[in-house]
């Protein structure tokens, strides 16, 4: 008995020493690399939930994607905004339907690293390219009109939620599009997480 109580203690100080070195930043990568992708069964993954809401005047033009930072060749999981029939509609002072999307390890709006990846790892037909920006380009031209998805209004800058960090597999993520007033972009991108156990039921 006094054995197995000792061997705990051990255990747990062993815990402590291992992850006490650790900075704030450190930590959280070690949250983002282990943080689990969901799923019952070994390789299988679960899902979170997606809403996005703009509360600008603007029509919003942007492209978001789930990845894995460290594999080159993953595929994105897309959803794309834009006038552009083929694309989802995402007009001034609406909000899109809530959207299933597959947990990976970044979630991004318009990230360099999203964009790199789809550039990279997808056929050109599959992706379109007008929405395919850094960012978020906010227009008020008309659906018709040259300028439809042109940043005629200005932009938000990229935005990018880390799984174990930002976020859990299976939480429900609300992105909110607002005028900017204090910044130095015109619009900002705003993120909140409502966890698993909250969003169901």
């Amino acid at each position: 008995m006094m054995n197995q109580r000792i061997r705990r203690i051990t255990t747990t100080l062993a815990a402590i020493l291992l992850f006490a070195p650790l900075s704030g930043c450190a930590f959280n990568a070690l949250l983002h690399a282990t943080s689990s992708l969901g799923g019952t069964v070994a390789g299988q993954r679960g899902n979170t939930q997606v809403l996005f809401i703009n509360n600008t005047p603007y029509r919003a033009i942007f492209t978001f994607g789930a990845y894995d930072e460290l594999d080159q060749n993953t595929e994105p999981t897309l959803q794309q905004f834009s006038s552009d029939a083929s694309t989802l509609d995402l007009e001034g002072n609406t909000q899109s339907d809530t959207i299933d999307v597959q947990c990976a390890r970044v979630y991004s709006i318009g990230g360099t690293g999203l964009i790199t990846r789809v550039r990279a790892n997808l056929d050109e037909g599959s992706f379109d390219e007008t929405s395919l920006v850094e960012g978020v380009n906010f227009s008020s031209a008309g659906v018709d009109d040259d300028d439809a998805d042109a940043a005629t209004e200005g932009k938000a800058a990229a935005h990018n939620a880390l799984i174990g960090v930002d976020f859990e597999c299976g939480a429900l993520l609300i992105y909110r599009f607002e005028v900017n007033d204090a910044g130095p972009e015109p619009f900002i991108v705003e993120l909140t997480v409502i966890p698993a156990e909250d969003n169901r039921g």
